[in-house]
Order: C-alpha cells, then sequence, then structure tokens
C-alpha cells in the first residue's frame, strides 16, 4: 500500500460523555472569530436576492405588531388614546424582544445538521455553529431598537400625556436583559440542535411550537393581566420573566420586580448549563449521525 495514499478518517459512534472542559472552553474561545465570519456570511447569503434587503428585518415584526395590535384591539372592544398606544409599544417591543430569541432558538436548531460537509472535515468545537446563529440573531435585531425607540418618542409627542413615562436611567438595565436573553437563546439552541440530530422532525415541530410559545409569552397580552396562582404560568416559560421585565422598563420606566429578575438569571443558568451539557456530551457522535 503506497504512503501517498489517501488515509481515511473513519467515525465511530460515542458514548454521551463530557470532553475535557478547560481545553474545550480554550479551543471555542480561540475560534470565536470563526462564529462571527460565518454569521456575516450566512446573513449576506440569506438576503443576496432580495432587493429590500436588511430592511425585512424590521419590516416583517412592525407589520406583524400592527396586525396583532388590530386584532387585540378589536377582541378589546376598541381602546384609542393612551391605551392603545401602550398596548401597541407593548406588542411592538415584545415581537421584537420574542423574534431575536426565536430566530437564535430556530437557526441553532438546524446549525448542526445543515454543516454536515464543515462537520466532517474540519475539527472544531461543534457549538460555534450554534454560537454563529446566535451572532446571527442579534445582528439582525439591533436595526429594530431604533425603530422602537422612535415609534415611542413619536407616538408620546403625538398623545402629549405627562403621564407616559419619560427616559429614566432604569433604560440602563436593557442590555443586561439583552445579554441574559441571548444566553438563555443560546442554551435553547444547543438543546434543540442536538435534537435535530438524533429526530429530524425536530426543526419541523419546532416552528409550531415557536408560534405557541409567542401566545403562551407576554407579546400580546400583559404581564399584569395574570394574578394569583396564574402568575406561575411567566416563570415556568424559559422567556417568560425577560419579556416582563423587559416590557416593565419599556413601558413603564420601571425596574424590574425582584422575581421578575431572579426568574431571568435562574432561566439563563438552567438553559446555558443543562443545554451546554446535552450538547457537548454528544458532540463526538454529530458525525456520525449526520455522515
Amino acid at each position: 500500500m503506497s504512503e501517498a495514499q489517501n488515509k481515511v478518517q473513519i467515525f465511530e459512534p460515542h458514548k454521551s460523555s463530557l470532553p475535557p472542559l478547560r481545553p474545550y472552553l480554550k479551543d471555542f474561545w480561540r475560534r470565536r472569530e470563526f462564529a462571527t465570519e460565518l454569521s456575516k456570511f450566512t446573513d449576506k447569503a440569506e438576503y443576496l436576492d432580495s432587493k429590500l434587503g436588511n430592511v425585512w428585518l424590521v419590516l416583517n415584526p412592525l407589520f406583524l405588531a400592527l396586525i396583532y395590535f388590530l386584532l387585540v384591539t378589536i377582541i378589546q372592544g376598541g381602546r384609542g388614546g393612551l391605551g392603545g398606544f401602550t398596548t401597541l409599544c407593548h406588542i411592538l417591543i415584545g415581537l421584537f424582544t420574542f423574534y431575536f430569541a426565536q430566530n437564535c432558538i430556530l437557526s441553532g436548531a438546524q446549525s448542526i445538521t445543515s454543516g454536515g460537509r464543515l462537520i466532517l472535515n474540519q475539527a472544531f468545537p461543534r457549538s460555534l455553529l450554534p454560537l454563529s446563529s446566535a451572532i446571527s440573531a442579534a445582528r439582525q435585531f439591533w436595526p429594530t431598537i431604533p425603530v422602537y425607540i422612535s415609534i415611542v418618542v413619536i407616538g408620546k409627542l403625538a398623545i402629549d400625556d405627562t403621564t407616559i413615562p419619560g427616559l429614566t436611567w432604569n433604560y440602563l438595565l436593557v442590555p443586561a436583559l439583552l445579554i441574559l436573553l441571548a444566553i438563555t437563546s443560546f442554551g435553547l439552541a444547543l438543546f434543540f440542535a442536538t435534537l435535530n440530530v438524533y429526530f429530524r422532525d425536530t426543526t419541523k415541530l419546532l416552528s409550531y411550537i415557536m408560534r405557541i410559545w409567542l401566545y403562551a409569552s407576554p407579546v400580546l397580552w400583559q404581564p399584569d393581566m395574570l394574578s394569583g396562582w396564574y402568575r406561575i404560568i411567566l416563570y415556568l416559560n424559559p422567556l417568560g420573566p425577560i419579556l416582563s421585565a423587559n416590557s416593565r422598563i419599556w413601558i413603564d420606566g420601571l425596574t424590574p420586580t425582584l422575581s421578575q429578575a431572579i426568574g431571568c438569571v435562574v432561566w439563563c443558568l438552567i438553559s446555558i448549563l443543562f443545554g451546554g451539557y446535552f450538547f457537548i456530551s454528544r458532540e463526538r457522535d454529530f458525525a456520525v449521525r449526520i455522515s
């Protein structure tokens, strides 16, 4: 047999177990730029054939927010003025924020199965692929913030009501909430990406799950509509505390409650630790499953 003959790489099943975490995390951090560049390439490819391009990042949730606002207003019997404006702002910021999490989870869930050749031909921490999806989701989310602020400012000037809270120091907490949301969504993306390797119908079911998840989250309804034991619905939802706290800051100008803050941190830790363990412990088996 010639020594110049190409080597054949054989993939074999592995038992679920964590690799040495320190080398893994060091390699993950060292290659983080790979996830950023992959994210940029994916974003360009997604809107290559679209004339409006990234404008759809804002138009899509904006149109949906207006549709949902009309539906909610009709169901409530029609409310104009301050009540209607507050409802629109709540739905708008809720949809923008929920879409950030949804894009991260949906794209991350498909990142491993869609990166088949890359996984088979390159050695790198596979968690960089869901990370790339999370970065893409964040890049798509940022353009919606100036749009939302513009709508709120214009709405306040149009209504001219001094009871609507202005800018306060509590708005400085928004970046911390978004970081917690990004980590939570990334952890959930790791979990669903692993499931999708073993059960390919996961992404098909996930689109329906996310739709139900939207209706079960405080986006189309106000968190204060729940009272007593019903408020547990907010805290059983991984996105519930963050969406509630986000709305409380943007709409009411108030600091998140202690229960909301604890819920945000707890779900963030649960998602990243459980999702990370579930993903990394089975990562070496991915090449066998997708080859």
